[in-house]
């Protein structure tokens, strides 16, 4: 705001732009309720109304930073703040020649897409969930996941129990309701998720025809908040876009499920949608019934996509 767009305010408009917020304390990141709060100073000078509106202007680009800064750290820290998960899945078991025991895991109830194998930190199999006794599976596990096919309809182990043991498999295996426990390492932080991601999705469409991030160019004008937004005069909107081909990006086992029945009955089940997976959080300076205030949006820009 220019001196010659000062003189021709009248005396309720300058005082609107002089009702500005108190500046939370400097130093460290700022959590996103402190950036919503709003109080009012008393009136000022006039003479100084351009630089506080400067002022306004320069507390709005530290508080992004810093709420950027929040979003840094929870993207390079995501291994310390998520627990370790554990999958039980419920494989069928019979038992071969020479009390071998095979084991087929049906792709329907695996936990996600065949993890990977390097995510695998252990797993144990059990004949009934309250069995005694169990055996690390471990390694013939992620043997199978390296070599397993990614349209595979199951995996297969075979296990040797100790020899003493193949007369009680014997008699259990017929009424057997055998466990499988998984204990998967936590994901990657998302910053290196999403550059996999960037190197790993294939959209079988062809190139940018699947579920991604698209970034949209808009003044206020277009999104319509030009009578009530000050500034940023203009946005990068982020969105997802795209279609959502088996196997893609699906977000849990309801997106798997879903995907087959839209396969089976398209009629009926629509296919999934490509929807956003996590959001950056955005400040606007906008207009009050009682003045100006900086507000946080936490679902405004997408951060990623997946299908649902």
């Amino acid at each position: 705001m220019t001196g010659q767009e000062l003189q021709t305010l009248n005396g309720s408009q300058m005082l609107l732009v002089l009702l500005v917020l108190l500046w939370p304390p400097h130093g460290g990141a700022v959590s996103l309720g402190e950036a919503s709060r709003v109080s009012f100073p008393g009136p000022s000078d006039l003479h100084s109304v351009d630089s506080r509106f400067r002022e306004l202007r320069k507390r709005y680009e530290d508080l992004l930073t810093r709420l950027r800064a929040n979003q840094s750290w929870e993207d390079s820290n995501t291994d310390l703040i998520r627990a370790p998960e554990v999958r039980i899945l419920t494989p069928e078991v019979r038992l071969g020649s020479g009390g071998h025991l095979h084991l087929r895991i049906s792709r329907a109830i695996l936990p996600e897409v065949l993890p990977e194998a390097s995510r695998i930190h252990r797993a144990l199999f059990r004949l009934s969930p309250t069995a005694s006794r169990s055996w690390d599976v471990t390694r013939p596990l992620r043997r199978q996941l390296r070599l397993a096919r990614s349209q595979a309809p199951a995996l297969h182990l075979r296990l040797s129990p100790p020899p003493l043991q193949s007369d009680q498999l014997l008699v259990k295996s017929s009424s057997a309701r055998p466990q499988l426990e998984l204990h998967l390492r936590p994901r990657a932080a998302r910053g290196r998720r999403r550059a996999r991601a960037r190197n790993g999705d294939h959209c079988p469409l062809g190139p940018g025809r699947c579920c991604r991030l698209h970034t949209v160019h808009a003044s206020l004008e277009d999104l319509g908040w030009a009578d009530w937004v000050l500034s940023p005069r203009e946005v990068q909107v982020t969105m997802c876009i795209g279609a959502c081909p088996s196997q893609f990006r699906e977000a849990n086992m309801h997106a798997q499920i879903k995907t087959n029945l839209h396969r089976l009955k398209p009629d009926t089940v629509p296919a999934p949608c490509c929807v956003p997976a996590s959001y950056n959080p955005m400040v606007l300076i906008q207009k009050t019934d009682t003045g100006v205030s900086l507000q946080t949006y936490d679902d405004l820009l997408a951060k990623d996509c997946h299908c649902v």
